[in-house]
Protein backbone atom coordinates (compact mmCIF):
# COMPACT_ATOMS: atom_id res chain seq x y z
CA UNK A 1 0.00 0.00 0.00
CA UNK A 2 1.13 3.35 -0.54
CA UNK A 3 1.66 6.38 1.61
CA UNK A 4 -1.27 8.81 1.51
CA UNK A 5 -2.48 11.29 3.79
CA UNK A 6 -5.49 9.91 5.92
CA UNK A 7 -7.81 11.21 8.84
CA UNK A 8 -7.18 8.89 11.69
CA UNK A 9 -10.96 8.41 14.13
CA UNK A 10 -10.91 6.10 17.11
CA UNK A 11 -12.35 5.62 20.01
CA UNK A 12 -11.49 4.82 23.63
CA UNK A 13 -12.59 4.13 27.08
CA UNK A 14 -13.69 6.98 29.16
CA UNK A 15 -11.65 5.95 32.52
CA UNK A 16 -8.54 6.55 29.88
CA UNK A 17 -8.94 9.99 30.21
CA UNK A 18 -9.76 10.24 34.04
CA UNK A 19 -6.22 8.50 34.03
CA UNK A 20 -3.05 10.09 34.19
CA UNK A 21 -3.34 13.86 33.48
CA UNK A 22 -6.44 14.04 31.75
CA UNK A 23 -5.51 14.51 28.73
CA UNK A 24 -8.25 15.60 25.92
CA UNK A 25 -5.65 16.17 22.81
CA UNK A 26 -6.19 13.45 20.79
CA UNK A 27 -2.23 12.04 20.06
CA UNK A 28 -2.30 11.10 24.28
CA UNK A 29 -4.54 8.59 21.89
CA UNK A 30 -3.41 8.01 18.92
CA UNK A 31 -3.92 4.45 17.29
CA UNK A 32 -0.30 3.16 18.28
CA UNK A 33 -0.33 4.42 21.61
CA UNK A 34 -4.13 2.22 21.89
CA UNK A 35 -2.33 -0.67 20.14
CA UNK A 36 0.57 -0.53 22.57
CA UNK A 37 -1.84 -0.57 25.82
CA UNK A 38 -3.83 -3.07 24.68
CA UNK A 39 -0.46 -5.35 23.41
CA UNK A 40 0.52 -4.70 27.03
CA UNK A 41 -2.57 -5.56 28.56
CA UNK A 42 -2.98 -8.80 26.76
CA UNK A 43 0.29 -9.96 27.71
CA UNK A 44 -0.35 -9.23 31.39
CA UNK A 45 -3.42 -11.43 31.12
CA UNK A 46 -0.41 -14.31 29.82
CA UNK A 47 1.33 -13.64 32.97
CA UNK A 48 3.73 -11.45 32.36
CA UNK A 49 4.34 -8.53 35.33
CA UNK A 50 5.37 -4.89 34.19
CA UNK A 51 7.25 -2.36 36.10
CA UNK A 52 7.15 1.35 35.93
CA UNK A 53 10.43 2.47 34.30
CA UNK A 54 11.18 4.59 36.76
CA UNK A 55 11.34 1.68 39.22
CA UNK A 56 14.29 0.09 36.83
CA UNK A 57 16.08 2.92 36.18
CA UNK A 58 18.43 5.17 39.02
CA UNK A 59 17.79 8.42 37.44
CA UNK A 60 15.53 10.20 34.82
CA UNK A 61 16.27 13.88 34.54
CA UNK A 62 17.06 16.71 31.92
CA UNK A 63 19.75 19.32 32.85
CA UNK A 64 17.46 22.26 33.15
CA UNK A 65 14.15 23.52 31.22
CA UNK A 66 13.93 26.95 30.24
CA UNK A 67 17.58 28.30 29.82
CA UNK A 68 19.63 30.51 28.34
CA UNK A 69 22.37 28.47 27.09
CA UNK A 70 25.68 30.39 27.26
CA UNK A 71 27.47 30.26 23.77
CA UNK A 72 31.24 31.47 23.37
CA UNK A 73 33.89 31.31 20.73
CA UNK A 74 36.26 29.83 23.11
CA UNK A 75 34.41 27.15 25.85
CA UNK A 76 33.69 24.01 26.05
CA UNK A 77 32.77 21.73 23.08
CA UNK A 78 28.97 21.59 23.33
CA UNK A 79 26.43 18.41 21.04
CA UNK A 80 22.56 19.60 20.21
CA UNK A 81 20.06 16.96 20.96
CA UNK A 82 20.36 16.13 17.14
CA UNK A 83 24.72 15.42 16.91
CA UNK A 84 24.40 12.96 19.72
CA UNK A 85 22.78 10.79 17.11
CA UNK A 86 25.75 11.12 14.70
CA UNK A 87 28.10 8.37 14.13
CA UNK A 88 31.49 10.48 14.79
CA UNK A 89 29.82 14.00 15.90
CA UNK A 90 31.97 17.38 15.84
CA UNK A 91 31.17 20.27 17.65
CA UNK A 92 30.00 23.26 15.93
CA UNK A 93 29.36 25.46 18.86
CA UNK A 94 31.02 26.08 22.66
CA UNK A 95 29.37 27.29 25.70
CA UNK A 96 31.14 28.95 29.09
CA UNK A 97 29.99 25.86 31.21
CA UNK A 98 31.09 29.04 34.66
CA UNK A 99 27.82 30.70 33.96
CA UNK A 100 25.54 27.31 34.36
CA UNK A 101 24.13 25.69 37.80
CA UNK A 102 25.27 22.28 38.30
CA UNK A 103 27.88 22.13 35.07
CA UNK A 104 28.68 18.29 35.88
CA UNK A 105 25.18 17.62 35.08
CA UNK A 106 25.02 18.85 31.33
CA UNK A 107 27.95 15.73 31.00
CA UNK A 108 26.85 12.44 30.05
CA UNK A 109 28.72 8.69 31.10
CA UNK A 110 28.96 5.99 28.42
CA UNK A 111 25.90 3.82 28.72
CA UNK A 112 23.75 6.69 29.43
CA UNK A 113 20.59 6.60 27.55
CA UNK A 114 19.81 9.59 26.25
CA UNK A 115 15.79 10.28 24.99
CA UNK A 116 15.12 13.36 22.62
CA UNK A 117 12.38 15.31 24.40
CA UNK A 118 11.85 17.83 21.76
CA UNK A 119 10.85 18.45 18.36
CA UNK A 120 10.88 14.78 16.95
CA UNK A 121 9.87 12.76 20.39
CA UNK A 122 11.18 9.84 21.68
CA UNK A 123 14.67 8.90 19.46
CA UNK A 124 17.07 6.95 21.68
CA UNK A 125 20.46 6.43 21.88
CA UNK A 126 22.90 5.19 24.57
CA UNK A 127 26.06 7.34 25.38
CA UNK A 128 29.52 6.12 24.38
CA UNK A 129 32.98 7.01 26.11
CA UNK A 130 33.51 9.61 22.86
CA UNK A 131 30.56 11.24 24.38
CA UNK A 132 31.61 11.79 27.45
CA UNK A 133 34.24 14.76 26.14
CA UNK A 134 31.84 16.89 25.15
CA UNK A 135 29.02 19.44 26.73
CA UNK A 136 25.32 17.62 25.98
CA UNK A 137 22.61 19.72 25.27
CA UNK A 138 19.47 19.68 28.25
CA UNK A 139 17.19 18.52 25.97
CA UNK A 140 17.65 14.54 26.11
CA UNK A 141 15.92 13.40 28.59
CA UNK A 142 19.01 11.27 30.83
CA UNK A 143 18.12 7.44 32.16
CA UNK A 144 20.73 6.15 33.96
CA UNK A 145 19.99 2.08 35.07
CA UNK A 146 22.57 -0.60 36.29
CA UNK A 147 24.27 -2.77 33.59
CA UNK A 148 22.14 -5.77 34.14
CA UNK A 149 19.22 -4.35 32.54
CA UNK A 150 20.17 -1.46 30.83
CA UNK A 151 20.61 -3.16 27.23
CA UNK A 152 16.82 -4.64 27.63
CA UNK A 153 15.25 -1.11 29.01
CA UNK A 154 17.10 0.64 25.33
CA UNK A 155 15.46 -1.88 23.82
CA UNK A 156 12.27 -1.92 24.75
CA UNK A 157 11.99 1.58 24.66
CA UNK A 158 13.43 1.40 21.26
CA UNK A 159 10.64 -0.86 20.29
CA UNK A 160 7.40 0.93 18.24
CA UNK A 161 5.75 -0.23 21.48
CA UNK A 162 8.32 2.00 23.57
CA UNK A 163 8.44 5.12 21.47
CA UNK A 164 4.59 4.78 21.36
CA UNK A 165 4.41 5.49 24.76
CA UNK A 166 7.35 7.68 25.11
CA UNK A 167 5.37 10.39 22.46
CA UNK A 168 1.82 9.99 23.78
CA UNK A 169 1.86 12.39 26.57
CA UNK A 170 3.80 14.96 24.32
CA UNK A 171 2.46 18.40 24.48
CA UNK A 172 3.25 22.15 22.58
CA UNK A 173 2.05 23.53 19.50
CA UNK A 174 4.48 24.82 17.60
CA UNK A 175 7.46 22.18 19.38
CA UNK A 176 6.67 18.99 20.40
CA UNK A 177 8.22 18.21 24.23
CA UNK A 178 8.01 15.83 26.76
CA UNK A 179 9.42 15.85 30.12
CA UNK A 180 11.34 13.47 32.40
CA UNK A 181 7.96 12.87 34.51
CA UNK A 182 6.07 11.46 31.46
CA UNK A 183 8.33 8.57 31.11
CA UNK A 184 8.10 7.68 35.30
CA UNK A 185 4.88 5.43 34.47
CA UNK A 186 5.88 3.66 31.38
CA UNK A 187 5.14 0.06 31.85
CA UNK A 188 7.79 -2.15 31.18
CA UNK A 189 7.28 -6.30 30.25
CA UNK A 190 9.08 -8.31 32.20
CA UNK A 191 10.78 -11.33 30.65
CA UNK A 192 13.22 -12.64 32.82
CA UNK A 193 14.21 -15.82 29.94
CA UNK A 194 14.44 -12.96 27.39
CA UNK A 195 15.66 -9.71 29.47
CA UNK A 196 19.34 -11.32 29.64
CA UNK A 197 19.44 -11.99 26.19
CA UNK A 198 18.46 -8.98 24.66
CA UNK A 199 20.57 -7.06 27.57
CA UNK A 200 23.99 -8.61 25.93
CA UNK A 201 23.43 -8.17 22.23
CA UNK A 202 22.56 -4.55 23.25
CA UNK A 203 25.54 -4.01 25.02
CA UNK A 204 27.24 -5.52 22.57
CA UNK A 205 26.25 -3.48 20.08
CA UNK A 206 27.35 -0.49 22.00
CA UNK A 207 30.95 -1.66 22.67
CA UNK A 208 31.55 -2.34 18.33
CA UNK A 209 29.94 1.40 18.52
CA UNK A 210 32.32 2.74 20.31
CA UNK A 211 35.35 0.60 19.09
CA UNK A 212 34.26 1.84 15.54
CA UNK A 213 34.36 5.85 16.81
CA UNK A 214 37.39 4.70 18.40
CA UNK A 215 39.32 3.56 15.02
CA UNK A 216 38.12 7.00 12.90
CA UNK A 217 39.79 8.66 15.87
CA UNK A 218 43.17 6.50 15.22
CA UNK A 219 42.57 7.16 11.87
CA UNK A 220 42.30 10.98 11.76
CA UNK A 221 45.36 10.81 14.44
CA UNK A 222 47.42 8.76 11.39
CA UNK A 223 46.63 10.75 8.82
CA UNK A 224 47.38 14.13 9.97
CA UNK A 225 50.87 13.02 11.79
CA UNK A 226 52.03 10.44 9.01
CA UNK A 227 50.93 13.57 6.67
CA UNK A 228 53.06 16.10 8.52
CA UNK A 229 49.65 18.25 7.92
CA UNK A 230 48.74 20.25 10.49
CA UNK A 231 45.42 19.99 12.75
CA UNK A 232 43.94 23.45 11.65
CA UNK A 233 40.41 25.54 12.48
CA UNK A 234 38.98 28.34 11.98
CA UNK A 235 40.83 29.54 15.44
CA UNK A 236 44.13 29.99 12.96
CA UNK A 237 43.07 32.38 10.75
CA UNK A 238 43.33 35.82 11.14
CA UNK A 239 40.15 38.99 9.98
CA UNK A 240 39.86 41.97 9.40
CA UNK A 241 39.42 44.27 12.98
CA UNK A 242 40.27 41.04 15.17
CA UNK A 243 37.99 39.54 17.39
CA UNK A 244 34.93 41.84 15.72
CA UNK A 245 35.92 41.11 12.64
CA UNK A 246 35.83 36.95 13.44
CA UNK A 247 32.27 37.53 14.51
CA UNK A 248 31.20 39.19 10.63
CA UNK A 249 34.08 37.32 8.88
CA UNK A 250 35.67 40.29 7.63
CA UNK A 251 38.37 39.23 5.57
CA UNK A 252 40.36 40.81 2.29
CA UNK A 253 41.78 38.82 -1.36
CA UNK A 254 43.33 40.26 -3.75
CA UNK A 255 42.22 40.34 -7.07
CA UNK A 256 43.95 37.83 -9.01
CA UNK A 257 43.07 35.50 -6.45
CA UNK A 258 39.11 35.57 -7.13
CA UNK A 259 39.11 33.03 -10.02
CA UNK A 260 35.68 34.31 -10.91
CA UNK A 261 33.88 33.77 -7.99
CA UNK A 262 32.40 36.76 -6.06
CA UNK A 263 30.60 34.82 -3.21
CA UNK A 264 32.51 35.24 0.22
CA UNK A 265 32.35 31.54 1.06
CA UNK A 266 34.40 30.19 -1.92
CA UNK A 267 37.52 32.86 -0.44
CA UNK A 268 36.63 32.31 3.46
CA UNK A 269 40.23 31.85 5.15
CA UNK A 270 39.72 28.62 6.21
CA UNK A 271 39.44 26.70 3.30
CA UNK A 272 42.47 29.03 1.81
CA UNK A 273 44.39 28.35 4.57
CA UNK A 274 43.16 24.22 4.10
CA UNK A 275 44.30 24.56 0.34
CA UNK A 276 47.75 25.84 1.36
CA UNK A 277 48.99 23.42 3.60
CA UNK A 278 48.15 21.32 1.56
CA UNK A 279 49.90 22.09 -1.61
CA UNK A 280 52.59 22.27 0.84
CA UNK A 281 52.51 18.69 1.59
CA UNK A 282 55.72 16.95 1.11
CA UNK A 283 54.49 13.48 2.18
CA UNK A 284 52.38 12.21 -0.29
CA UNK A 285 51.19 13.81 -3.90
CA UNK A 286 48.25 16.00 -4.38
CA UNK A 287 46.04 14.79 -6.58
CA UNK A 288 42.40 16.51 -8.02
CA UNK A 289 39.36 14.07 -7.22
CA UNK A 290 38.94 13.62 -10.76
CA UNK A 291 41.85 11.60 -11.50
CA UNK A 292 41.12 9.24 -8.23
CA UNK A 293 37.40 9.02 -8.43
CA UNK A 294 33.70 9.55 -10.26
CA UNK A 295 31.42 11.83 -8.62
CA UNK A 296 27.92 12.56 -9.60
CA UNK A 297 24.70 13.51 -8.24
CA UNK A 298 21.45 11.98 -9.85
CA UNK A 299 18.61 14.03 -10.84
CA UNK A 300 15.46 15.17 -9.15
CA UNK A 301 13.22 12.27 -9.10
CA UNK A 302 9.27 11.45 -7.95
CA UNK A 303 9.91 9.44 -4.62
CA UNK A 304 7.21 6.47 -4.41
CA UNK A 305 6.80 6.02 -0.87
CA UNK A 306 5.73 2.36 0.45
CA UNK A 307 4.46 1.52 3.94
CA UNK A 308 5.58 -1.95 3.45
CA UNK A 309 9.45 -2.75 3.60
CA UNK A 310 8.76 -5.73 2.00
CA UNK A 311 7.40 -3.62 -1.10
CA UNK A 312 10.41 -1.05 -1.13
CA UNK A 313 14.16 -0.12 -0.88
CA UNK A 314 15.62 2.34 2.02
CA UNK A 315 15.94 5.51 1.01
CA UNK A 316 19.03 7.06 2.81
CA UNK A 317 18.27 11.17 3.15
CA UNK A 318 20.70 13.87 3.86
CA UNK A 319 20.04 13.40 7.89
CA UNK A 320 20.88 9.76 7.68
CA UNK A 321 24.31 10.26 6.75
CA UNK A 322 25.98 11.42 9.98
CA UNK A 323 23.74 9.58 12.50
CA UNK A 324 25.12 5.66 13.99
CA UNK A 325 21.68 4.26 13.12
CA UNK A 326 19.55 5.79 10.59
CA UNK A 327 16.50 7.07 12.41
CA UNK A 328 12.86 6.56 10.41
CA UNK A 329 13.95 5.01 7.19
CA UNK A 330 11.25 5.52 4.87
CA UNK A 331 11.08 2.86 1.76
CA UNK A 332 10.25 3.84 -2.14
CA UNK A 333 8.66 1.38 -4.41
CA UNK A 334 10.99 -1.28 -5.47
CA UNK A 335 8.81 -1.29 -8.81
CA UNK A 336 9.69 2.18 -9.32
CA UNK A 337 11.20 3.77 -12.78
CA UNK A 338 14.95 4.23 -13.14
CA UNK A 339 15.13 3.08 -9.78
CA UNK A 340 18.69 1.73 -10.47
CA UNK A 341 19.76 5.16 -10.91
CA UNK A 342 19.21 6.17 -7.78
CA UNK A 343 20.75 3.26 -5.72
CA UNK A 344 23.94 2.91 -3.95
CA UNK A 345 27.12 0.35 -4.14
CA UNK A 346 29.58 -0.95 -1.62
CA UNK A 347 32.46 1.41 -1.11
CA UNK A 348 30.71 4.49 -2.46
CA UNK A 349 30.63 7.64 -0.45
CA UNK A 350 27.87 9.57 -0.14
CA UNK A 351 28.18 13.19 0.77
CA UNK A 352 25.37 15.92 1.82
CA UNK A 353 25.18 18.28 -0.85
CA UNK A 354 21.80 20.27 -0.22
CA UNK A 355 21.48 22.14 3.55
CA UNK A 356 23.83 21.21 5.86
CA UNK A 357 26.89 20.47 3.33
CA UNK A 358 29.44 18.18 3.99
CA UNK A 359 28.20 15.41 6.35
CA UNK A 360 29.75 12.31 4.16
CA UNK A 361 29.44 8.30 5.09
CA UNK A 362 30.94 5.40 3.39
CA UNK A 363 28.91 2.78 2.12
CA UNK A 364 29.69 -0.66 3.29
CA UNK A 365 27.44 -4.10 3.36
CA UNK A 366 24.83 -2.70 5.88
CA UNK A 367 23.53 -0.14 2.81
CA UNK A 368 24.71 -2.01 -0.41
CA UNK A 369 21.73 -1.38 -2.84
CA UNK A 370 20.18 0.95 -0.85
CA UNK A 371 18.54 3.88 -2.42
CA UNK A 372 19.48 7.33 -1.88
CA UNK A 373 17.79 10.95 -2.18
CA UNK A 374 19.69 13.72 -4.84
CA UNK A 375 20.56 15.27 -2.61
CA UNK A 376 23.68 13.35 -1.81
CA UNK A 377 26.89 13.32 -3.79
CA UNK A 378 27.80 9.93 -4.94
CA UNK A 379 31.80 9.73 -4.95
CA UNK A 380 33.17 6.36 -6.42
CA UNK A 381 37.16 5.77 -6.06
CA UNK A 382 38.62 4.27 -8.84
CA UNK A 383 39.86 1.28 -8.43
CA UNK A 384 43.89 0.56 -8.23
CA UNK A 385 44.26 4.89 -7.59
CA UNK A 386 43.13 5.34 -4.02
CA UNK A 387 41.31 2.94 -1.10
CA UNK A 388 37.87 4.09 -0.84
CA UNK A 389 38.62 3.88 3.28
CA UNK A 390 41.40 6.33 3.11
CA UNK A 391 39.56 8.52 1.02
CA UNK A 392 36.64 8.84 3.01
CA UNK A 393 38.90 9.47 5.78
CA UNK A 394 40.75 12.49 4.09
CA UNK A 395 37.48 14.11 3.43
CA UNK A 396 36.17 14.00 6.69
CA UNK A 397 39.11 16.48 8.30
CA UNK A 398 38.76 20.31 8.15
CA UNK A 399 41.16 19.58 4.95
CA UNK A 400 38.18 17.75 2.97
CA UNK A 401 35.34 19.84 4.48
CA UNK A 402 36.35 22.94 3.53
CA UNK A 403 36.69 22.25 0.33
CA UNK A 404 33.26 21.02 0.17
CA UNK A 405 32.18 24.39 2.22
CA UNK A 406 34.07 26.52 -0.88
CA UNK A 407 31.69 25.80 -3.57
CA UNK A 408 28.50 26.58 -1.24
CA UNK A 409 26.19 28.58 -3.43
CA UNK A 410 22.36 29.35 -2.62
CA UNK A 411 20.16 31.94 -0.75
CA UNK A 412 18.04 30.35 1.92
CA UNK A 413 19.30 26.72 1.38
CA UNK A 414 23.12 26.30 0.84
CA UNK A 415 23.57 24.15 -2.11
CA UNK A 416 26.71 22.01 -4.10
CA UNK A 417 24.64 19.42 -5.51
CA UNK A 418 24.79 21.17 -9.47
CA UNK A 419 28.51 21.98 -8.82
CA UNK A 420 29.06 19.50 -11.94
CA UNK A 421 32.92 19.67 -12.78
CA UNK A 422 33.60 22.18 -9.89
CA UNK A 423 34.03 18.67 -7.78
CA UNK A 424 36.96 17.57 -9.82
CA UNK A 425 38.80 20.22 -8.08
CA UNK A 426 39.03 18.99 -5.08
CA UNK A 427 42.43 17.95 -3.82
CA UNK A 428 43.11 15.37 -1.99
CA UNK A 429 46.49 14.58 -0.73
CA UNK A 430 47.79 10.95 -1.74
CA UNK A 431 50.21 9.24 0.70
CA UNK A 432 53.99 7.97 -1.25
CA UNK A 433 53.67 4.97 1.38
CA UNK A 434 50.97 2.80 -0.51
CA UNK A 435 51.13 0.67 3.22
CA UNK A 436 50.35 3.59 5.05
CA UNK A 437 46.96 4.15 2.59
CA UNK A 438 45.93 0.55 2.67
CA UNK A 439 46.94 0.44 6.57
CA UNK A 440 44.15 3.60 7.09
CA UNK A 441 41.78 2.33 4.77
CA UNK A 442 41.31 -0.81 6.24
CA UNK A 443 40.87 0.55 9.66
CA UNK A 444 38.14 2.76 7.96
CA UNK A 445 36.60 -0.17 6.74
CA UNK A 446 36.84 -1.98 10.25
CA UNK A 447 34.94 1.20 11.84
CA UNK A 448 32.06 0.95 9.10
CA UNK A 449 31.60 -2.38 9.46
CA UNK A 450 31.29 -2.54 12.91
CA UNK A 451 28.60 0.26 12.77
CA UNK A 452 27.00 -2.08 10.37
CA UNK A 453 27.18 -5.19 12.82
CA UNK A 454 25.83 -2.94 15.87
CA UNK A 455 22.86 -1.86 14.11
CA UNK A 456 22.18 -5.53 13.09
CA UNK A 457 22.85 -6.68 16.42
CA UNK A 458 20.73 -3.99 17.50
CA UNK A 459 17.66 -4.28 15.03
CA UNK A 460 17.25 -8.74 16.34
CA UNK A 461 17.34 -7.24 19.55
CA UNK A 462 14.28 -5.09 19.47
CA UNK A 463 12.95 -7.52 16.87
CA UNK A 464 13.29 -10.32 18.72
CA UNK A 465 11.33 -8.17 21.69
CA UNK A 466 8.57 -7.13 19.71
CA UNK A 467 8.05 -10.93 17.91
CA UNK A 468 8.04 -12.32 22.18
CA UNK A 469 5.59 -9.78 22.95
CA UNK A 470 3.22 -10.47 19.60
CA UNK A 471 3.60 -14.47 20.22
CA UNK A 472 2.42 -13.90 24.21
CA UNK A 473 -0.82 -12.45 22.67
CA UNK A 474 -1.68 -15.38 20.31
CA UNK A 475 -1.12 -17.95 22.91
Amino acid sequence: MFETDTIEIFEVPSHWVSEGECRLNASFYSQDVIAARLLLSKVANKGVTTTPLVDLSDDISMPALKITIPFTDHGEPYLTQSEVEYFLPESRKKINLSKLQHPDKWYVKSGVILISQSGTIGRVTIATKYLERFVISPNPIRLTANEEIIGYLYAFLSSWIGSALIRSPKYGVTVDHILPHHLYNIPVPRIPELEGKINRKILEAHRLREEAQGLLLKTREMLYSELGLPEIDKDDVEYLGGEKGRIIKSFEIKARELDFRLDASYHLPLCRLAIQKLTEARSGAVKRLENIADSFVPPRFKRTYVKNPTDGIPLLQGTHISQTRPQDIKYIWKRMKNLDSYSVKKNWILVTCSGTIGRLSLVRDGWDGWSATNHLLRIIPKEGEIHPGYLTAFLLTVYGQAQFQRLTYGGVVDEIGEAGELFDDILVVKPKNEELEDRIGRLVFEAYDKRDKANQLEDEAVNLLEKELRELTQK
